[in-house]
C-alpha cells in the first residue's frame, strides 16, 4: 500500500511541477517582460549571463521538495517528529533529492547518548557522504533497521518508513530552537541564493 501511495504522490507531484513548467516557459515565450520579472522575484538568483533553465530548475525543485506542517525541521535539513518526550528524526525530502540515489545508512546503537547537534551517523549516496546530527540532547531508544537494510526507503519515503532514529529527550525547550516548515521553506530559499 506504501508503494501505491508513494508512486501517487510523485505522480501529482510531477503533475504539479510540469503544469509550472509549462506555465513559465509560456510566459517566457510571450511576455518576456513578465519572465523577467517573475525570475528576479524567484528564490534562485537569476542574472544576464544566467540562463532561463537554472531559475527554471531552481523553481522545479522546490515545486518538487515536500515540506509536511506537522514536522520541524532543523538547517542540516533533517525533521523531527515529536511524540511526548520522543523525537523521530529523518532527513528531508529536499535533502535526499540533493543527495540522490542513498545506497548505504549508518545508524548509531540504542542506548547511545548525544548531545544537541553532535554527529550520530551517516547516509551515503551515489553522490557524496553527510551526516546527521542529533537535534536534541538525549538518548537514542530506537533506530529503524529496515533502512541499514534497504537505504532507498530515504529516497523511497524520506518522511514515512525512511525515519531514521527514536531520541528520548527531556529538556523541551530546546524544540524551539527548531524550524516550522515556513522558516524551513524560506532556508531552503535563502541556501539556494548563496
Amino acid at each position: 500500500m506504501n508503494f501505491i501511495k508513494t508512486i501517487f504522490q510523485y505522480a501529482i507531484r510531477s503533475a504539479i511541477a510540469l503544469v509550472l513548467a509549462m506555465a513559465l516557459f509560456v510566459t517566457n515565450l510571450f511576455w518576456p517582460a513578465a519572465s523577467e520579472a517573475i525570475a528576479q522575484a524567484l528564490p534562485v538568483q537569476t542574472n544576464h549571463a544566467q540562463s532561463n533553465q537554472s531559475w527554471l530548475t531552481g523553481i522545479l525543485q522546490l515545486a518538487l521538495a515536500s515540506i509536511p506542517s506537522n514536522l520541524k525541521y532543523t538547517k542540516d535539513h533533517e525533521w523531527v517528529r515529536v511524540e511526548g518526550n520522543i523525537a523521530t528524526l529523518g532527513v528531508t525530502d529536499f535533502a535526499q533529492r540533493q543527495l540522490g540515489e542513498v545506497v548505504f545508512v549508518e545508524l548509531p546503537k540504542v542506548g547511545d547518548v548525544f548531545d544537541q547537534n553532535d554527529p550520530i551517523g551517516s547516509i551515503e549516496s551515489v553522490k557524496a557522504v553527510a551526516e546527521f546530527y542529533a537535534p536534541l540532547k538525549g538518548e537514542v531508544v530506537e533506530v529503524n533497521q529496515a533502512v541499514a537494510d534497504d537505504p532507498e526507503a530515504v529516497n523511497n519515503d524520506s518522511y514515512g518508513d525512511g525515519w531514521l532514529v527514536k531520541i528520548k529527550f527531556s529538556d523541551s525547550s530546546a524544540l524551539n530552537a527548531l524550524l516550522s516548515d515556513q522558516k524551513y521553506s524560506e532556508y531552503i530559499k535563502e541556501e539556494e541564493n548563496s
